[in-house]
């Protein structure tokens, strides 16, 4: 430990260099990793938000739940079934403080409504539920917004804590409301299923038409979701591996440039084993501390980020993170490691090189 801190100390400016690029690329991991999830949130948080694992919806939609439509023959088939209620959607254009914007109008049964962040559930054909994310803009509980097509305002009762579905804030209303603003545009899409037999799910598949389907395969059919997750992931895998080479290069020269010291001090009897020690605290020193400034510098910036951003920074993000890091760097450092265990103290002493 005395050896480690004593050449932190001597080589302060090389280990601020290399602190100060840790600090970089742990500030562009943890952005970019909030920015995905940010994203992800706005694609899948209302199936997110809801309870079953499985769902009924029409086989030719190829799982994308604004392509499902039911027919009045086909419900009835899956009610007899089932006693799930479905969840009927439509795609509204709203205006709200001269701001025009179509968002994904749907009636939920009460078992699959998202939890809210103030105000209270639609009571009236009058009434909506609006995402958070609209709140952002300005939205208050009590205001009005415009259906520009059917020439109506509805009245603001309460806010969902995020619910969007690729990328469409969610407004929720009562079913009679739905078909107030909506008309013939309302589709039943959806039927969650909740306490279904194995004989209720065969029963299901033989109905024509429709297929039972997971949440999971529901979130990767919505096209924007894979599009947007994949390059992101890809770049944060990039700069992960961008700073194991970082550390492997710069702790391998250091240890070159050091290997007659560590010869000397091998010779006068410090074993390796107490050189590797230093080596690892020096990596795990210099990676933890570019790391935990990083991450305080993009949870200060996240909280000037504009409530319309899609941003998102959870403690299990940045925890994953800090193991990353420290993983990665305990990886890279492995030709060090290396090169310290193979160091011979008469040839280093001497000037040659192991």
């Amino acid at each position: 430990m005395k050896l480690a801190i004593s050449e932190l100390k001597f080589y302060k400016f090389r280990y601020a260099l290399i602190l100060f690029i840790v600090i970089l690329l742990a500030s562009m991991v943890l952005f970019i990793t909030g920015l995905a999830q940010g994203l992800a949130r706005e694609n899948v948080s209302m199936l997110d938000g809801f309870k079953a694992e499985q769902y009924v919806i029409q086989k030719d939609a190829e799982e994308v739940l604004e392509k499902s439509r039911f027919s009045p023959a086909t419900q009835k088939e899956i009610e007899g079934v089932i006693t799930d209620k479905p969840v009927e959607i439509a795609k509204v254009s709203t205006q709200f403080d001269n701001t025009k914007e179509d968002m994904l109008f749907v009636n939920l049964p009460d078992n699959e409504r998202p939890k809210l962040k103030e105000g209270h559930y639609p009571q009236s054909a009058q009434e909506v539920v609006l995402n958070s994310k609209v709140a952002a803009k300005g939205v208050k509980v009590g205001d009005k917004i415009n259906i520009q097509e059917q020439n109506q305002k509805l009245q603001v009762v309460g806010f969902f804590e995020h619910t969007m579905h690729s990328h469409a804030n969610v407004a929720l209303m009562t079913e009679q409301g739905l078909k107030q603003v909506a008309a013939q545009h309302v589709a039943t899409a959806l039927y969650p299923l909740h306490d279904v037999s194995d004989s209720q799910i065969h029963d299901l598949e033989h109905i024509d038409g429709i297929e039972v389907t997971t949440k999971d395969a529901l979130k990767a059919a919505i096209p924007s979701y894979q599009a947007e997750q994949m390059p992101l992931n890809m770049m944060v895998i990039s700069l992960f591996v961008i700073t194991a080479i970082v550390l492997t290069a710069f702790f391998y020269v250091m240890t070159i440039q050091k290997t007659s010291e560590i010869g000397i001090l091998k010779a006068v009897g410090v074993k390796t084993i107490h050189l590797l020690s230093a080596l690892i605290f020096q990596i795990l020193f210099v990676t933890m501390l570019g790391v935990l400034i990083g991450i305080g510098i993009v949870i200060t910036l996240s909280m000037f980020l504009p409530g319309t951003m899609p941003f998102v920074v959870t403690p299990m993000i940045i925890v994953l993170t800090i193991v990353i890091f420290i993983i990665v760097a305990l990886v890279g450092a492995l030709l060090s490691f290396i090169r310290v265990y193979k160091i011979d103290p008469i040839e280093a002493i001497g000037g040659g090189f192991a």
